[in-house]
């Protein structure tokens, strides 16, 4: 049963005959009811789906994240579904993700330099030169994500030290202990408008 939202010369979301009515980011659109499908997938097919699913389960898990560093990707796609799309295809490699190939933050905004996170007392210690860069603010702000892709466990910051501190400290409240975690880092602007490519930092053991 299709429903209008604007009256009847408004458009329809839901099933009428064989025509689906969407809406996807405040763009109305159709599209043709499934059919059941009766073939068995060839083995191309069966290749890309278990690349989508182990896509799925390695980038689920941070769900609240890639909202904020996937934000704005396309006019179309952001968040999670556009972090999916881009790390499918940059970042699975014979069936497997590769950490250091991961985005888990895409955009335009400048890096700054000299990256990099220790683990003191179960804390990371991110640091980066607090130099300014050019088309930055220095109220810009780390992002910064810690994460067990095995047992699905992260600790991240999406609005953490200023860009000008120089170096910010994040607890992992012992969730990583005797384990090796990945660690990434990027920036979010002032006005929240923008974000950068996040850079690997490499693995840590907790």
């Amino acid at each position: 049963m299709a429903k209008y939202r604007q009256g009847i010369n408004g458009v329809f979301v839901g099933k009428v005959g064989t025509v689906v009515g969407c809406v996807w980011k405040g763009i109305p659109y159709m599209r043709a009811k499934g059919r059941p499908r009766t073939s068995e997938p060839s083995e191309k097919e069966e290749t890309n789906r278990n690349k989508f699913k182990t896509a799925h389960a390695w980038l689920q898990p941070l769900l609240d994240f890639l909202r904020v560093g996937f934000a704005g990707y396309t006019a179309t796609s952001e968040g999670y579904n556009a972090a999916k799309s881009y790390n499918l295809k940059n970042a699975i490699l014979q069936g497997e993700v590769m950490p250091e190939l991961v985005k888990v933050s895409y955009g335009d905004l400048p890096l700054s330099a000299d990256i990099s996170c220790e683990l003191q007392e179960n804390k990371l210690h991110f640091s980066w030169s607090p130099d300014y860069i050019p088309e930055t603010s220095n109220k810009d702000q780390a992002m910064v994500l810690a994460y067990h892709p095995e047992s699905r466990t992260m600790v991240y910051d999406v609005h953490g030290s200023f860009r000008n501190v120089g170096h910010h400290v994040m607890d992992t409240y012992k969730a990583f202990l005797g384990q090796t975690i990945h660690v990434y880092a990027a920036f979010i602007s002032a006005d929240r408008t923008r974000q950068s490519n996040s850079q690997y930092l490499g693995t840590i053991d907790c």
